[in-house]
């Protein structure tokens, strides 16, 4: 049986890789901190590391590429809450447009028309976009 892998950070401590791993449980900790912020210096610091013990993580292909894969897990957590209130919003404006009072119902009518009107435009840019990539694909097929 193989030792696993060994590596010292920037204080000098040895940080002992396991066999499935390819991060320290160190790395592994810190990844969900360093990966939702904005910048190296914030992200060491929200991690509670050195901010050059970043820096070496940083040169390591394998710490980068789950870093990338936290930040990409991060968007699409965000993007399916972001769903979730789109519903919940639509589900509140369609209540909005039963209420007593008319000024609110013709805020929530104006609210409703415009933005149905924004996504009909989106869906219509996203339908062209389409068609413009299977014409650019058969060209390219022709060729």
């Amino acid at each position: 049986m193989s030792e696993p892998a060994s590596e010292l950070d920037t204080t000098g401590q040895n940080l002992t890789r396991s066999e499935n791993a390819a991060l320290t449980a160190r790395q592994q900790m810190a990844l969900p901190y360093i990966a939702a912020t904005p910048s190296v210096t914030r992200g060491a610091k929200a991690a509670n590391i050195a901010r050059a013990t970043l820096h070496v993580w940083m040169k390591d292909p394998a710490f980068r590429s789950e870093l990338e894969r936290a930040r990409k897990d991060a968007v699409e957590l965000a993007y399916a809450e972001l769903q979730g209130l789109a519903l919940k919003s639509v589900t509140a404006l369609a209540g909005l447009l039963e209420h007593p009072d008319p000024r609110v119902r013709s805020a929530a009518v104006r609210t409703a028309l415009h933005h149905a009107a924004r996504v009909s435009e989106s869906r219509e840019v996203r339908q062209r976009v389409e068609l413009l990539d299977r014409a650019v694909t058969l060209l390219k097929n022709e060729m």
